[in-house]
């Protein structure tokens, strides 16, 4: 039972005459107090406000984004601020600083869409596809976009995910980790993961349909299935050439069969020079080894990513 459920309950076990008015105050009076510990939570924070809507709790950033808070979901951004005062400040900088100036964006692992919807008020005229393949989780993408109303008005969200082969096929979402952490494979065997179905398509597919005549900056972020992303997209990679950041963990690429160099080489046959995003700073990659701990990087093609090579300088080691 939720707490909002056992709080319910106790007005109806009132409006029953089944639990005295001063028990009923005092315990509602002790929910306030819970609630107003929150106050110091968010203070310094890029939370500015948190609200209860009779649907849920929202909160609202700094920049003015709002988001819907879903209790259950630990991972998510808007929770992980909540707990730790933080989330991914420096992954966000460099993000942003990637989608300056873009026209075309792809959000391939949109979940909620956090990061969509800081590049959506960054740059209000470009054109933001989030991708988000678990059905759950796509209606809470569309939840924070219809949330923030004209803000969000240049995202489009698109129900499927982006992979090698067209089809619809099982996912695996993890009972703690939760939506942040959902696969094509189950990389978490010891949460008691659901499965879902979901569908995909290929980027090259997608791309042609969409009339993509321009991608300027693609965030992939799924799980060990990005090199399926990228392989499914080598058409349009290679001939757009846009700014990378994606994530790339030895322990989740092994289990699709593959190994982080190998998506190095894909890229560097490409054009493409890349960097490990670490402890708040870049630094120049080669080769993913067994001491490496970067587990986000960055491809920047030779000849279109001048500028933006210019804008990363101060943020290189």
């Amino acid at each position: 039972m939720t707490v909002h459920q056992t709080a319910l309950a106790w007005r109806e076990a009132f409006d029953a005459s089944e639990l005295p008015r001063g028990q009923l105050w005092e315990r509602v009076r002790d929910r306030h107090r819970m609630l107003a510990e929150h106050a110091a939570l968010i203070a310094g924070t890029e939370i500015r406000e948190m609200f209860v809507t009779p649907t849920g709790l929202g909160v609202r950033l700094t920049n003015g984004l709002a988001f819907h808070v879903d209790p259950d979901a630990i991972r998510e951004a808007p929770n992980v601020i909540l707990a730790q005062g933080s989330y991914e400040p420096f992954e966000k900088q460099l993000l942003l600083t990637m989608a300056h100036g873009a026209k075309v964006v792809f959000d391939v692992g949109a979940n909620i869409g956090w990061y969509a919807h800081h590049i959506a008020a960054q740059e209000q005229h470009a054109r933001i596809f989030a991708f988000e393949p678990v059905p759950g989780t796509f209606a809470k993408l569309t939840a924070n976009i219809a949330l923030n109303g004209a803000a969000a008005g240049n995202i489009e969200a698109v129900g499927h995910g982006l992979s090698d082969a067209k089809g619809s096929f099982e996912m695996f979402l993890p009972g703690t980790s939760g939506s942040p952490a959902a696969s094509l494979s189950n990389l978490h065997p010891g949460e008691q993961s659901r499965t879902v179905t979901s569908h995909f398509d290929t980027m090259d597919a997608f791309a042609a349909a969409q009339g993509i005549l321009q991608l300027d900056f693609l965030k992939c972020d799924v799980e060990g299935a990005e090199f399926k992303v990228l392989q499914g997209g080598d058409e349009t990679v290679s001939r757009l050439r846009p700014a990378v950041m994606i994530e790339l963990l030895r322990k989740w690429s092994r289990a699709f069969g593959y190994h982080p160099n190998d998506v190095l080489a894909w890229f560097f046959a490409r054009g493409y020079r890349c960097w490990g995003i670490q402890s708040a700073r870049l630094s120049e990659v080669t080769q993913v080894t067994d001491a490496s701990t970067e587990t986000n990087y960055i491809f920047l093609h030779g000849d279109r990513h001048d500028d933006l090579s210019a804008r990363l300088a101060a943020l290189r080691a």
